[in-house]
């Protein structure tokens, strides 16, 4: 046989021995995060969101507002509630109606989708400063994720890259894009970027999200962008209820202190400690017998517009200040 005939089947030879090196590299990466999804425990996180938006790409984004949540992972779901409530809500559409961008699948199930069914296809291994990466694709009919907007909803490809440490295999980075959506669907593409790192739950280790990043984009060159923080994370003990039903007509929270509120009455509440500049929406305040929850908050140029409404009993108000505001501020609300 010819020289050139001889260096065509080494090569040939050397194809294969990499392709059966990353089959079998990548069949023990899948092997690794089965395991650690199985013994994932149930647990909860506090999650704070900054929206922003700019009206092209080459703008600087302006913040919107400020989310923060308690979410909850349990039974292979994700749950979320506002702070110091008492129950999970089944979506987080179902907690914030018609309340700008919100995504959920970043915390753990799209690596379920991933790495717990056989309805990704994945490709060639590669090294990088930042891991081994491996890029996938979960088609539409199979990925169970769509993408809603003005009321038009349309299922979607997931396509995207996962970042494993090599020596032990542990997730770092996962990024989801969705490419090609259909133009009934005002949305033209999104990008999701989650990094992980190493945490205790309880008394189990896990590796465990610690940001993400998901930047839309419209057709008409808009762009929103969601950075979302992830900490406080416990094992979810049972001191709230996750409901598995669909979702009812919660009545409103009440306590002994609040059976006394009459309608009419003035209340007010003293930040004692202050405003922080971080406040979000889901945010709670005690004054005394009372407590408010800021329901709205918008940046109106150097100064901001927050909503406070009364825990227990019906009453809005809303005040437009500096951020932090200064220890003493107080607020007065009339129970409807």
């Amino acid at each position: 046989m010819c020289r050139a005939g001889l260096l065509l089947l080494a090569l040939l030879a050397g194809a294969a021995r990499v392709a059966a090196d990353d089959t079998e590299s990548l069949s023990r990466i899948r092997d690794h995060m089965r395991d650690y999804l199985a013994r994932l425990p149930d647990y909860t996180c506090r999650v704070t969101i900054e929206r922003a938006q700019r009206r092209v790409s080459r703008a600087n984004f302006s913040v919107l507002d400020r989310l923060r949540l308690e979410i909850a992972f349990a039974g292979g779901h994700e749950y979320y509630a506002w702070p110091g409530d008492s129950r999970f809500e089944n979506t987080i559409e179902e907690l914030l109606p018609e309340r700008g961008m919100v995504s959920e699948g970043s915390w753990a199930l799209h690596m379920r989708k991933l790495f717990l069914t056989d309805d990704a296809q994945f490709g060639a291994l590669r090294t990088e400063l930042n891991g081994v990466r491996v890029d996938f694709l979960v088609a539409s009919s199979r990925s169970g994720f769509a993408i809603s907007a003005a009321g038009v909803s349309a299922p979607a490809s997931l396509r995207g890259s996962v970042w494993f440490d090599p020596e032990t295999l542990d997730v770092r980075r996962l990024e989801v894009r969705v490419e090609d959506t259909p133009r009934s669907v005002r949305i033209a593409g999104t990008r999701e970027v989650t990094t992980y790192a190493n945490s205790v739950v309880g008394d189990v280790p896990a590796v465990l999200p610690v940001s993400s990043e998901l930047v839309l984009r419209d057709r008409d060159g808009s762009e929103r962008r969601n950075r979302t923080r992830f900490d406080d994370c416990h094992r979810y003990a049972g001191s709230a209820t996750v409901r598995y039903d669909p979702a009812v007509e919660a009545a409103p929270e009440k306590s002994a202190a609040h059976e006394e509120l009459k309608r009419g009455q003035r209340v007010e509440i003293r930040f004692d400690a202050g405003i922080p500049e971080d406040v979000a929406i889901g945010d709670v305040f005690t004054s005394g017998s009372a407590s408010v929850r800021v329901t709205d908050v918008r940046q109106l140029g150097e100064r901001w517009s927050l909503d406070f409404s009364l825990i227990g009993a019906r009453g809005t108000v809303r005040r437009t200040l500096s951020l932090p505001a200064p220890p003493g501020l107080s607020i007065t609300l009339r129970v409807e």
